[in-house]
């Protein structure tokens, strides 16, 4: 339910907030980028302190305060035209994001046995989906009868729900701890700095963090330019651009409950080199689109490659990662997530502003292109 609520709650926002900003507010596109990457980059530069916890009651019990945080800043939105104010509400909301998707994951990971590790955290990041069709199905109904301002406080209505979901758990943790693994775990000590040392040198650790960072800076540059180009150069309305990333979820929730079989007949190394190089064609791909049905396509087809590319990092990481040093790979490896969507609409605004938004699509790509030739080489170099 938690991972339903904060993933449900931030993917009503994330179809409609670039056209909000645009077209409600009178936005700049570079200012644009701002906002939304002060998100993720507060996002990941909490994920990089996170590291350092291992479970049991404080972390359960901030998961609480967290989901308060969370759930109550996109109410106030809509509620100021501040630039000043939206970047300190999407500071706030990228701390509490950060929190929830870090510990939801380390318990997903550490609180089964290993043998049912791989299952384990498939069946939770397919659950996450769950989360991710809910919020752009939501915004899609509620902009033709609320409007794009009032549909910001819909996100907080899903956030309530992981409000009462860890409040609940806080509650049973008494219960809970006879049978999760991560509570009462005793891990060897071992220096910040040795597990970085040795965490940033495993290849495995490594093709994960790459793959996934390639794929969520393309990704980032979809969910800030991607609205605003279906509806300037496509003419999509605001309903049919959240309907696009609908559809884009969808084709993310298939592969995702697919991982498992994908993964026995294709290598899990294999998989996310694949997957980066061709989510990089697609990105180029979209440059010379003009049909509104093909660019949906491919749209839903670069889902399809993220339902995939995740759960495949994260099972390299508990495959490959010592358990005592799984919490803080985990929270570097979610920090590629946040990073590559925080600094996306930083390192093309200057390019869309001087040559349109379509040029976004060939950054994205060419950068997807450079860090599959990358995998390839370390996979080379860990097989000499």
């Amino acid at each position: 339910m938690m991972g339903f609520s904060y993933i449900g709650s931030f993917s009503v926002i994330a179809p409609i907030l670039s056209i909000y900003l645009k077209d409600v507010i009178g936005t700049q596109v570079e200012t644009i980028g701002l906002i939304t990457a002060m998100f993720f980059v507060t996002s990941a530069l909490t994920k990089l302190l996170l590291g350092v916890f291992a479970g049991g009651k404080k972390t359960i019990t901030f998961l609480f305060f967290a989901f308060m945080i969370f759930a109550i800043c996109p109410a106030f939105y809509p509620l100021t035209d501040s630039i000043v104010a939206l970047v300190v509400l999407r500071v706030a909301q990228g701390f509490a994001y950060a929190f929830i998707g870090t510990a939801s994951l380390i318990l997903a990971a550490l609180a089964i046995s290993h043998l049912e590790r791989d299952k384990g955290v498939s069946t939770y990041t397919a659950s996450l989906s769950l989360g991710l069709l809910a919020g752009p199905a939501i915004t899609t109904l509620s902009i033709p009868v609320f409007g794009i301002s009032n549909t910001f406080y819909l996100a907080t209505i899903v956030g309530f729900i992981g409000i009462f979901a860890s409040f609940f758990l806080h509650t049973k943790l008494s219960a809970i701890e006879r049978d999760w693994q991560i509570v009462g775990v005793t891990f060897e000590r071992e220096s910040t700095w040795s597990k970085i040392s040795t965490v940033a040198r495993n290849h495995m650790f490594g093709i994960a963090f790459i793959g996934n960072l390639a794929f969520f800076i393309l990704f980032g540059v979809l969910l800030v330019y991607g609205p605003l180009y279906a509806k300037e150069r496509l003419d999509f309305s605001d309903e049919l651009v959240s309907a696009l990333f609908l559809l884009y979820y969808i084709a993310t929730t298939i592969t995702r409950f697919s991982t498992g079989k994908i993964v026995q007949k294709v290598g899990k190394p294999t998989l996310m080199m694949v997957g980066t190089l061709l989510a990089g064609l697609l990105a180029l791909t979209l440059r010379i689109v003009a049909n509104d049905l093909f660019f949906a396509g491919i749209f839903a087809s670069i889902g399809a490659i993220q339902g995939v590319l995740f759960p495949v990092g994260s099972l390299l990481i508990a495959q490959y990662i010592k358990p005592s040093r799984n919490v803080f790979a985990n929270s570097l490896y979610l920090m590629a997530v946040d990073v590559g969507q925080g600094i996306a609409p930083l390192i093309t605004a200057g390019v869309v502003v001087q040559h349109g938004l379509e040029s976004s699509f060939i950054v994205a790509g060419i950068i997807s292109a450079l860090a599959a030739l990358l995998l390839i080489l370390l996979s080379m170099h860990k097989s000499t």
